[in-house]
């Protein structure tokens, strides 16, 4: 499946990743199932979205509006959420902002990246991980330093 949820770190993270050709049906479909799940919502703490591995993002900046009304549930259920996306390619990461301009009064951080590395350290920081060994690290594995 191009576009790919992963739930990691006692479901307190989500992963996402966009692989290949990725279709806005993907991308609403997996935010209708993320929001659906109240119970699981309820634990999140952070999403990390990657489309390092998007070759064609197939979105407008309409189905971006829909995706933020979607959103808007979730966010209910998760105030405070940090929310990394990769997107080193010029086209997604227009929408990658764009999707963060209309978020801003949802109560999540968001920040758009051109790489991996950096979308990682800043949720570490966010989540106030500082590289040490420890308890809060271990309760994050999936953003170790890679």
């Amino acid at each position: 499946m191009p576009y790919e949820t992963i739930y990691v770190d006692s479901e307190k993270g989500v992963h996402k990743y966009g692989r290949g050709v990725v279709t806005s049906a993907e991308i609403i479909s997996a935010a209708l199932r993320e929001g659906a799940d109240q119970e699981r919502s309820r634990k999140l703490r952070y999403g990390l979205v990657d489309f390092s591995q998007t070759t064609n993002l197939q979105i407008t900046p309409e189905v971006v509006r829909q995706l933020v009304e979607i959103n808007r549930k979730l966010a209910s259920y998760t105030p405070g959420a940090f929310v990394a996306i990769v997107a080193p390619s010029e086209f997604p990461y227009a929408m990658s902002r764009l999707w963060q301009t209309f978020t801003e009064d949802l109560g999540w951080h968001a920040n758009v990246f051109h790489g991996r590395p950096e979308a990682v350290a800043w949720l570490r920081k966010q989540l106030h991980i500082d590289g040490e060994p420890g308890d809060v690290l271990e309760e994050y594995p999936s953003l170790r330093q890679e």
